[in-house]
């Protein structure tokens, strides 16, 4: 089963960096809220049909969800919703870059909330491993911005004091809230992983796909009803969106959630490869030191 929850987080790394792609993609025409809105309500037929048709094949079951399962979901709907306005800020902001960077904090978050509420204990090599996935993720950021490794760090530095980096803390830390809720809400339903994984990332998309779409209505019309006249270039961002919920949840099922999100920072790898590959640009040497220490720190997790 270990090899499976790493499998998913892969797998659900892999489509939320096409996810970003499509999103980024179509900001031009639908905006940023409207862009990100795609994630939710074009995910949300496919991962219902999906569900559907789960549920048909003969064996399988709907489970038993109890309010308390419910409540943890739509929890985790409403930070990960937070968590999407905030960064949406971060875009706006003088120190979006800054933002941005200190938003990847959450892994550590994750593990902070999970030590804290579920007990969960990680050992020295875990925590290891972690702690070198965030440094190598902050480095990343910066990469772009400095010509070598020390000018990087020497930027990190002075940028710890700014409101970007409160800014990118918070979103990090409601990123960090939605992901625990999930996987608790995951883990106290009595049922096979891939029965409660599908029902649960199915009412998720609900409460998230009601929530944006009723606040875009109210507030950004305009963004909301583009999101509708551009429906078949938003599609791809859906499909993209529902592989990466089921393979989030599915890893959450089978794995803590620090774990799950350490090991799905194999995003940023994908994302410098298509970089390279499909838009040409180079590879600094901050980058590079960046992908090998990511590397490290997700075999650290893979083989602890």
């Amino acid at each position: 089963m270990e090899f499976i929850w790493i499998l998913s987080a892969i797998f659900a790394a892999a489509c939320q960096t096409a996810r970003s792609a499509f999103q980024k993609n179509m900001i031009s025409k639908l905006g940023d809220y409207g862009a990100a809105y795609i994630r939710f309500c074009y995910a949300l037929p496919f991962t219902t049909l999906i569900w559907f048709i789960w549920i048909n094949i003969p064996g399988n079951t709907i489970p038993n969800l109890s309010t308390y399962s419910i409540t943890l979901c739509f929890l985790g709907s409403i930070f990960q919703v937070l968590f999407t306005y905030v960064l949406m800020k971060v875009f706006s902001h003088k120190s979006f870059a800054t933002g941005i960077a200190f938003s990847k904090t959450e892994v550590i978050l994750i593990a902070f909330l999970e030590t804290i509420i579920l007990s969960v204990h990680f050992s020295l090599l875990i925590t290891t491993g972690i702690i070198l996935g965030v440094i190598s993720v902050l480095l990343l950021s910066y990469a772009k911005k400095a010509e070598s490794l020390i000018e990087t760090v020497n930027l990190l530095f002075k940028s710890i004091l700014s409101l970007g980096t409160l800014i990118g803390l918070l979103s990090g830390l409601l990123l960090a809230a939605s992901v625990v809720a999930f996987r608790m809400s995951i883990i106290s339903v009595e049922a096979p992983l891939l029965d409660k994984s599908l029902l649960i990332s199915v009412i998720a998309i609900i409460f998230q796909t009601i929530i944006v779409g009723f606040y875009l209505f109210f507030f950004q019309r305009k963004q909301f009803l583009a999101v509708f006249k551009y429906w078949k270039p938003s599609l791809p961002a859906g499909i993209c969106g529902t592989g990466a919920t089921f393979g989030w949840f599915v890893a959450f099922g089978l794995a803590t959630a620090a774990e799950v999100r350490a090991v799905g920072q194999t995003e940023l790898i994908f994302s410098v490869l298509i970089s390279m590959i499909i838009f040409k640009e180079k590879i600094k040497k901050t980058e590079l030191y960046g992908i090998i220490l990511l590397g490290i720190s997700i075999l650290i997790i893979i083989y602890q």
